[in-house]
């Protein structure tokens, strides 16, 4: 049994098709047959059965899987170690992130962090809205989210980085468009939009008019759907987080909204709290927690 052995099955057991595994192996589809072949005749039982074209894991197969991949994960990170001693430090970053830090935030976090560490660890960027990111942070997907709280885990750690400020959204056709500032009862009257309840922040939202009494269309999913609509409407308001997907948008005005504090909408770097992770993983959790972004990677209708 060698080691190359073990990162073969690691990988057949978690594709469970040996094309696919071949090929992110690098290998060919008869020289992973082979290992296998003869990692089971070392071992006396069978790790696999075939099920059409794919492979199934026995249930001795799955026992044995996870017993390899954690030690392949202990390997590995001794292997990291190794190389951040002698200052090489590696491997992969998964960073899963909703769209409103991509454009500001995340840029100079990634840059700087790179700076500091060099250009041997990659960091992969993905896209989505913050349940699925933390759905997809607890199935292993992701190493760090960058996403909004939600419902709390108690399996997860959740470090606030930065917030973003909730404002009135008005057509610069608009009367209002005037002003700087606009006060929560003044939007009575209005048709006013924003997020869909159901995620973090709808759900703010509502609670937050719930407390004046004051009701909103819950019709759009982001920012950008939310500058189309006052653009396509000016006579309407929108309540939106004020974010770099707004900037799209140069016939929009953006008030500041008197009764809201700025720090409305916390985002946070969101991590497993007993978990693997590479080395490169831990050293870019920690620099983002001690990280200070530039003032303008944080839009506020104090720099606008």
């Amino acid at each position: 049994m060698n080691l190359s052995q073990l990162y073969y099955f690691s990988k057949l057991s978690e594709l469970e098709h040996f094309s696919k595994a071949a090929k992110e192996l690098y290998i060919t589809q008869p020289s992973l047959s082979h290992a296998i072949k003869s990692l089971e005749t070392e071992l006396g039982v069978q790790l696999f059965e075939r099920e059409g074209r794919r492979m199934r894991l026995t249930p001795f197969g799955k026992e044995f899987a996870i017993y390899v991949k954690r030690g392949l994960r202990e390997i590995d990170k001794g292997v990291e170690l190794a190389q951040e001693f002698n200052g090489k430090l590696g491997g992969t970053v998964n960073v899963g992130a909703v769209l409103t830090v991509q454009g500001d935030y995340l840029p100079p976090l990634f840059h700087d962090f790179s700076e500091n560490y060099g250009q041997e660890v990659k960091l992969n960027m993905f896209q989505g809205f913050s349940i699925p990111l933390v759905e997809g942070l607890e199935n292993d997907k992701y190493d760090v989210v960058f996403a909004a709280a939600g419902e709390r885990k108690p399996n997860l750690c959740y470090e606030h980085v930065l917030s973003h400020e909730l404002v009135a959204v008005v057509n610069k056709n608009n009367p209002l468009a005037q002003r700087d500032s606009i006060g929560i009862p003044e939007l009575s009257g209005y048709n006013v939009h924003t997020y869909r309840l159901g995620t973090p922040i709808g759900e703010e939202v509502n609670d937050f008019l719930a407390e004046y009494n004051l009701s909103a269309k819950h019709d759009c999913e982001d920012e950008v759907s939310l500058g189309g609509i006052i653009s396509a409407m000016p006579n309407d308001i929108a309540l939106a987080t004020l974010t770099i997907c707004l900037k799209a948008f140069d016939h929009l005005r953006f008030l500041r909204i008197e009764e809201v504090p700025q720090d409305f909408h916390p985002i946070y770097l969101i991590y497993k709290r007993d978990a693997y992770r590479s080395c490169a993983a831990e050293r870019f959790i920690q620099f983002s927690q001690d990280w200070v972004a530039p003032k303008d990677a944080i839009p506020s209708t104090e720099n606008l």
